[in-house]
């Protein structure tokens, strides 16, 4: 129910951003928003979105333990909205996947997923590569063996795309979030991804 919840937080978040930018117009004196090279400034040719697969892991969850798998397969799917040529805003749903360890209390699981917001600046290397860093919050939520937890943490993270043509890119990138609880304590836990991103053009 909490990931259903989740997905249905990003949807809705969409319409929100299509109406702020339908007020942009107060922002021109600021230069916030660049859509010069949009024909008109059409909301849906600054969309984009994507998804991509990689590998967890959570640092001091096998502390203690004499058995500990902390690290699994990972998923996430986003979307954003380019404001201009150096910034992005993105939301993303991250499903980290399952964690287990062994103490002398017993065996321990945790399942961690996420909903980030970030914001992320970025830079062009050249015509197909660009570089990105980006920093959030994400509301993040842990299915434990011993209850279920959910609050609020930081999230950051580097990463380069690789331009395939007009409409496609290849993204790698190394993202966290901080401050999760995963049973008896926290962890940060850290994805590498590898993934495609498609624009709306």
């Amino acid at each position: 129910m909490k990931t259903i919840k989740k997905i249905g937080l990003t949807v809705a978040l969409f319409p929100l951003m299509a109406a702020m930018n339908a007020n942009a117009g107060m922002f021109d004196d600021f230069e916030l928003i660049d859509n010069a090279g949009s024909n008109g400034g059409e909301f849906f040719e600054d969309v984009f979105f994507g998804g991509s697969f990689g590998q967890a892991e959570a640092d001091n969850f096998c502390t203690g333990s004499t058995d500990c798998n902390g690290e699994d397969t990972s998923w996430k799917v986003y979307g954003g909205y380019t404001l201009n040529k150096l910034m992005d805003v993105e939301v993303a749903y991250h499903s980290v996947g399952d964690l287990s360890r062994t103490t002398a209390a017993g065996t321990e699981t945790s399942e961690v997923s996420a909903l980030s917001v970030s914001g992320v600046g970025k830079y062009e290397i050249n015509e197909t590569i660009e570089a990105f860093g980006k920093v959030g919050a994400s509301s993040w939520s842990s299915s434990n063996s011993a209850g279920d937890q959910d609050g609020v943490g930081l999230t950051y993270g580097v990463g380069a795309k690789i331009s395939m043509n007009e409409n496609m890119r290849i993204r790698a990138e190394w993202e966290t979030v901080s401050g999760v609880e995963t049973g008896s304590g926290k962890s940060d836990v850290s994805t590498m991804s590898l993934g495609i991103e498609l624009k709306t053009l």
